[in-house]
């Protein structure tokens, strides 16, 4: 009788275990993102839609849920020894006019930095032409949805088995083919 009720306890005190350990870590979110070197956006979205804010504080909140102790950060460099989640935009596609201009993409490189050294890479792509009222949506409102989509990918990657890829996340910001290949395996 005693081991039947043991193993339920056991896991419980596991799954407490686990999620103590996320409420305790100080993880800092770099808010906005930042928009890579060589970014394809178009500057009426860049400007009107503030596709960096939206990134950086749909990813800041979702990881914020899941590790409360966790701040925002603009300045990489006053991070000191705390491991620093960096977000850099490689892509963000959309023509102006709604779903009816067509889908809209947001491609996003996530960094998990501790002392100025990458520990792990995630690059995701998600599109969309806005959902079931995706005819009544702008196109910030789409790309909007894309962010949100992007902050739960990155969420679940940062609570994951550290993963490591064949090809570094610099090559792959380089290769579009790359990087669709790279956010349908993930």
């Amino acid at each position: 009788m005693e081991s039947k009720l043991f193993s339920p306890l056991l896991f419980s005190f596991g799954i407490l275990a686990a999620f103590s350990s996320h409420a305790e870590e100080k993880l800092l979110v770099q808010v906005p993102a930042v928009y890579d070197e060589q970014v394809l956006i178009g500057r009426k979205i860049k400007e009107e839609c503030e596709v960096a804010n939206l990134v950086g504080n749909h990813v800041f909140g979702r990881v914020n849920a899941e590790f409360p102790a966790s701040q925002q950060i603009q300045d990489l460099s006053k991070a000191g020894k705390d491991k620093v989640l960096k977000l850099t935009i490689l892509s963000a596609i959309g023509t102006p006019g709604g779903s009816w201009s067509g889908g809209k993409t947001i491609t996003l490189r996530a960094d998990l930095v501790q002392n100025g050294q990458v520990i792990r890479s995630l690059v995701k792509q998600r599109g969309s032409h806005g959902g079931v009222f995706g005819g009544f949506k702008g196109t910030c409102a789409i790309l909007e949805r894309d962010a949100q989509a992007l902050a739960k990918d990155v969420t679940n990657w940062l609570m994951g088995p550290a993963v490591t890829t064949s090809k570094s996340a610099a090559n792959l910001s380089s290769e579009p083919s790359a990087v669709n290949k790279e956010a349908e395996s993930e």
